[in-house]
């Protein structure tokens, strides 16, 4: 089922036609600062895609700088500095804080449009205001430390007699983790939390550590290395039998009992068009940062009936959509 989502603007941002975007004058070069490599990536595919649609085709008229960290956070600076010294004209900077920050520390002469998937830029000083950015940045905010406690209570509505919990973590996913243990500990379960600081994480160990432990089901955070290592989390799941709630319905899709979270694909367009509204001539301190303000909720019945439970009739009546 096809949901219609919404993004709130402290703004008017204006219409972009597609139709008129096909005038641009000569080729630009677009960079693009990401966490993991562009194969791995859920978001690049959907904003490489509309900005083709909006004129700016890769090789046909703009020249792509991919720049990716490849999971490790010291990566970050080095990365930045180089988009700014190839001459880039704009610069999207994707995913956690250390992208947009590494931008900052940078001092960007270049426009960056930010797709802030793990962090609040206001709260973190990467932007005055989500009204106005005052700032060389402005972009997409999709808040996540609620969407992760909304994940331990929805994990706890399908498996009300759980009280151990099986949470993985990364650098990525710090703020999340506080937000969920400050609502476990309101909760009164327990959490067995796994944090990981060397790649390629050891998914297998981790698990194994919630067995022994006898955890019953597991909270998923944000990180773009979990999302591009979901198949290999959702097999795991699925060989402990153990119930997952993922922020992405790919992963759904992939296994994990449910997914709760903002739309990545959609965000991930819409900072393409800010972009292209940037390129046009607008200021990024001049447009507002948009905030996603609804969210997908997915069951995937078939892992349920592999798991042997019965999704309450609360939680299918808030779905949006329905894996049978």
């Amino acid at each position: 089922m096809t949901t219609r989502r919404q993004f709130v603007v402290a703004g008017a941002l204006g219409a972009i036609a597609p139709a008129c975007a096909f005038s641009q004058a000569r080729s630009v070069r677009i960079g693009i600062l990401a966490p993991i490599p562009r194969v791995k990536s859920i978001p690049i595919p959907s904003l490489v895609e509309r900005l083709g649609e909006l004129g700016y085709r890769e090789n046909a008229g703009m020249l792509l700088e991919y720049r990716s960290a490849d999971g490790a956070v010291d990566r970050f600076a080095k990365l930045a500095r180089e988009l700014i010294d190839v001459n880039c004209d704009l610069i999207f900077a994707i995913g956690p804080e250390h992208s947009a920050r590494a931008m900052l520390d940078a001092r960007s002469p270049v426009p960056v449009v930010i797709l802030a998937i793990d962090y609040d830029p206001v709260e973190k000083g990467i932007i005055a205001s989500l009204r106005r950015p005052e700032a060389n940045m402005t972009g997409v905010y999709l808040p996540q430390a609620a969407l992760a406690v909304k994940r331990l209570e929805i994990a706890r509505e399908v498996v009300p007699k759980a009280r151990k919990l099986l949470v993985l973590a990364d650098a990525y996913s710090r703020d999340q983790l506080d937000a969920v243990r400050k609502a476990a500990e309101t909760a009164g379960v327990s959490l067995t939390v796994v944090d990981f600081t060397k790649q390629p994480y050891d998914y297998a160990a981790a698990f194994e550590i919630g067995r022994r432990v006898g955890v019953e089901a597991l909270v998923g955070l944000t990180s773009p290395v979990f999302a591009a290592d979901g198949g290999a989390i959702s097999a795991l799941l699925s060989q402990h039998r153990l119930p997952g709630v993922a922020f992405f319905p790919r992963l759904a899709e992939e296994g994990f009992l449910m997914s709760y979270g903002a739309d990545i694909v959609k965000a991930a367009r819409r900072v393409a068009d800010i972009g292209v509204r940037i390129l046009k001539g607008a200021k990024p301190a001049d447009i507002p940062l948009e905030q996603s303000d609804e969210y997908e909720l997915v069951v995937n019945l078939k892992t349920a009936k592999k798991l042997g439970l019965k999704i309450p009739y609360a939680v299918l009546a808030r779905a949006t959509r329905v894996i049978e």
